[in-house]
């Protein structure tokens, strides 16, 4: 029974317990019916009158069990007719205690009303008043009407002391009976109140909503609640505002009509403003958790989760405010499982101590991707006003952007010095001020001094041949002299007998300055450029021995062409002879194109290193330092097009059979980039099987589809046309000049809507370092459609153009069909 008493809790208040301790001791005994749990409490007295022990909350079986049967099933009827009407119903019923034992049954005067919590609960109220005296029994009467002043004079003695506010206002007018002194003081007008309509006492009650309430109290017959509500009450001549919770009951004649209001009423104005500033401070510190610029949680001990987390806090984790508040952890951030945060806090919980950790590495899910984000982490335990731990207290600064960019500078430093030892590069720096050098082991070596403690100018400038060491002293002063651009860059030989090596180096470097623009510092880097230099001597020899015989041959072979013109035999000679020399000027050119990428090659790593570690020293040098860059990679695209052109010329047997569908689908595949980027269409048909180079068609096909991506109209997205069919010989053009005759020829078409060209140019396009347009319009070496027309040629084919400005261009491959 003791389990079940908590339908009643809400109502237990302490001022209710205090007006059921004064009913008791004006001998009268309570009850309070709950509606839907079928159950009852009772006070003491009530208790004692039926003879019942334990616990003041029992069923209503019980207590019917020590009444009368016949008046049990009275009163059920009563309950059951009350509990049923929509508006308020009570009712007053004699019954009769079930006789036990010896003892004689007593007379019992049952009231019942019925009353609607605030929280919608019906429930019936009602008193028992012990009336056993006999009703002809004049002196039993006297005794029981002198027992029931006696118990109102207590009554009033009770409700007279009672700390709440208690008055009586009866009939329609409200006329003030019964109050008490709390009631008196609350008013604030002195003790001559009673006997007057309520709006006659308090008329500062006309704007405001109480005389209204009272009214619809008093004809509806529903009790009204309200807690900490304000009321405007002049008091002693003085207007107050405090707040009260308030009860108006309303009280019923015998025939159970409305003939008064029951007024309770206390003071919790105190209360209220203390309630008030502790939401005030806690909005207030709300509201610096919401601003703080760190992220901000309370998590609770009850399975971790979140009571509390600031905007920060959820944008750091990826979430929402609302995603994350009132669940617990794993839950909120399903991703942290597994990562060791819930154990951290469970010992936090368990132990007291905090937690702090820094840099600590976390990953969330931001968008649906997993990512790695870096904290400065604290776990602070949570305690009540008791002690007791109830949670932890999170603040986590987010360290992200500075963890990666620490290592991303490491990731730098660490390449930089791979790249330095890749390129086999000395590095050095000069203190300007002192004199004194720091150069890399390398460096050292290179100069003789590895063993030297100590490196001065005088020890380095030794190492130098005597013939480049005044132009070296003269840049090194150039390149720290006031107003210079500070850049040094020279080459020059080294001492072999000092350094025992005949090095030769290329050093360069840039000198720093102070905020008064006076030098302090120079660094570089130096590299031995021996080999090349070797190298150059030995390419600038083949030259001028190469130059030298093609002008012997040329004059020979224009002697021979004056002394035989008439002798073909000699002149198919002398073609042989030509095409030998062809075939030996394109290895030349192979052989130096492929030497001249290497030196190519370091100009543009270093002047990279240059670039992303001194930008902000060079100035204005930055600009040289990118159109340097710029001209080697314009030099490296021409000679990887002159190796593609030398590779395409030496010809070899085709037997391999390709399908040009395959080929066009792989380059697709490779420009897949550029075709996105430019929102190109691209068309295909069904294209033929030959017999030839893979590679070779590859690349024709590469550069034709290259070409009609890169000469589009700006404001149109290109669409290119691949098409095939078969012609005769007969069909032939007369521009296209095939190499191998053949009875059938395959004829692709390759068609854009590009920006074209003048029908003019239609022959000098496909000559090498041809270009129709300019380089800062469009980029190119001019060996492209070269490539196209050697390989077509290989093939035993031709390769034509056709095409007007501003309508595009189609260019039209023929190839022998086998």
């Amino acid at each position: 029974m003791a389990g079940r008493a908590n339908a009643f809790d809400t109502d237990n208040t302490l001022e209710i317990q205090r007006l059921n301790l004064a009913l008791e001791s004006a001998g009268i005994g309570t009850w309070e019916l709950d509606f839907p749990t079928g159950q009852i409490r009772l006070c003491r007295r009530t208790k004692n009158l039926f003879k019942l022990s334990g616990n003041d909350i029992i069923d209503l079986e019980v207590l019917l069990d020590r009444i009368n049967p016949d008046d049990s099933s009275k009163l059920t009827k009563e309950i059951a007719d009350t509990l049923n009407q929509v508006s308020q119903r009570s009712f007053s019923l004699k019954l009769r205690t079930l006789e036990t034992g010896t003892e004689t049954s007593r007379y019992v005067l049952c009231k019942g009303q019925s009353h609607v919590t605030t929280t919608n609960i019906k429930r019936l109220l009602g008193s028992f008043i012990d009336i056993t005296e006999e009703e002809g029994n004049v002196s039993a009467q006297l005794l029981a009407k002198k027992s029931l002043e006696e118990s109102e004079a207590k009554l009033r003695t009770v409700i007279e002391s009672a700390p709440a506010a208690i008055g009586l206002f009866v009939g329609r007018d409200l006329v003030v009976e019964m109050p008490n002194q709390a009631f008196i003081d609350i008013v604030g007008k002195g003790p001559d109140i009673v006997g007057l309509p309520l709006r006659e006492v308090m008329p500062e009650l006309q704007n405001q909503a109480f005389l209204k309430i009272l009214d619809d109290v008093y004809t509806t017959g529903v009790t009204f609640q309200s807690f900490g509500t304000q009321v405007d009450i002049v008091q002693q001549g003085v207007m107050t505002h405090n707040k009260y919770d308030i009860t108006y009951s309303p009280v019923y004649d015998n025939e159970g009509n409305v003939y008064a209001i029951l007024d309770i009423a206390i003071d919790v104005t105190e209360r209220v403003n203390i309630e008030q500033k502790i939401k005030q401070s806690q909005m207030q510190l709300l509201e610096l958790f919401e601003q703080s610029p760190v992220g901000i949680a309370i998590i609770h001990k009850d399975k971790l989760t979140f009571t509390m987390a600031n905007q920060f806090y959820a944008k750091l984790v990826g979430k929402q405010q609302q995603q994350i508040v009132g669940k617990p952890l794993v839950e909120a951030i399903p991703e942290i499982a597994g990562q060791g945060f819930e154990q951290l806090l469970q010992d936090v919980i368990d132990t007291g101590v905090p937690y702090v950790a820094k840099e600590q590495a976390v990953d969330i899910e931001f968008d649906g991707v997993l990512q790695t984000i870096y904290v400065d982490l604290a776990y602070q335990p949570q305690r009540d006003s008791a002690g007791n731990i109830t949670g932890v207290f999170v603040v986590a600064t987010d360290l992200t952007s500075q963890v990666l960019s620490r290592k991303k500078l490491e990731e730098t430093e660490t390449f930089l010095r791979g790249a330095i030892e890749l390129a086999e590069l000395g590095t050095y720096s000069i203190d300007l001020e002192t004199g004194m050098l720091d150069y890399s082991d390398r460096l050292k070596q290179w100069f003789g001094v590895e063993k030297e403690d100590q490196i001065t100018f005088e020890k380095v400038y030794a190492a130098i041949s005597g013939d480049d060491l005044p132009a070296v002293v003269a840049a090194v002063n150039r390149a720290i002299a006031p107003g210079s651009d500070g850049i040094y860059n020279m080459e020059y030989k080294m001492d072999a007998g000092k350094t025992g090596a005949a090095r030769v180096l290329h050093a360069q470097g840039k000198v720093l300055t102070d905020e008064n623009g006076k030098p302090h510092t120079m660094i570089g880097t130096a590299r031995d450029v021996t080999i090349q230099r070797k190298i150059k001597v030995a390419l600038e020899s083949q030259v001028q021995q190469r130059t030298e015989q093609l002008e012997a041959m040329n004059e020979e072979l224009a002697a021979l062409n004056e002394e035989y013109v008439a002798t073909n035999e000699e002149l198919s000679d002398s073609n042989n002879l030509l095409q030998q020399s062809n075939v030996n000027l394109q290895q030349f050119a192979y052989v130096a194109s492929h030497d001249l990428q290497e030196p190519l090659r370091k100009i543009q790593s270093f002047s990279d290193l240059l670039a992303k570690r001194y930008a902000a020293n060079l100035g204005e040098g930055i600009n040289y330092l990118h159109r340097m860059q710029n001209s080697a990679k314009r030099m490296s695209d021409l000679i990887e097009d002159l190796l593609s052109f030398s590779r395409i010329t030496e010809h070899k047997d085709v037997i391999e059979p390709v399908s040009l569908s395959r080929v066009v689908y792989e380059v697709l595949n490779d420009l897949e980039l550029l075709i996105t980027e430019t929102s190109a269409v691209i068309t295909t048909e069904q294209l033929p099987e030959i017999h030839g180079d893979k590679m070779q068609l590859n690349q024709l096909f590469q550069n034709l589809i290259s070409n009609a991506l890169k000469f589009r109209k700006p404001e149109l997205a290109p669409v290119i046309h691949i098409t095939g069919k078969i012609i005769t010989s007969a069909e032939l053009p007369s521009s296209a000049k095939v190499i191998r005759s053949a009875y059938m020829y395959h004829q692709i078409d390759v068609s854009d809507n590009g920006i074209g060209f003048d029908q003019q140019y239609a022959d000098r396009i496909f000559q090498l370092f041809q270009r129709l347009h300019g380089r800062s319009q469009y980029s190119g070496t001019g060996i492209g459609l070269a490539i196209c027309e050697r390989v077509a040629a290989n093939h035993g084919g031709a390769i034509t153009v056709t095409s007007n400005p501003g309508e595009g261009a189609t260019f039209s491959i023929y190839l022998p069909a086998q």
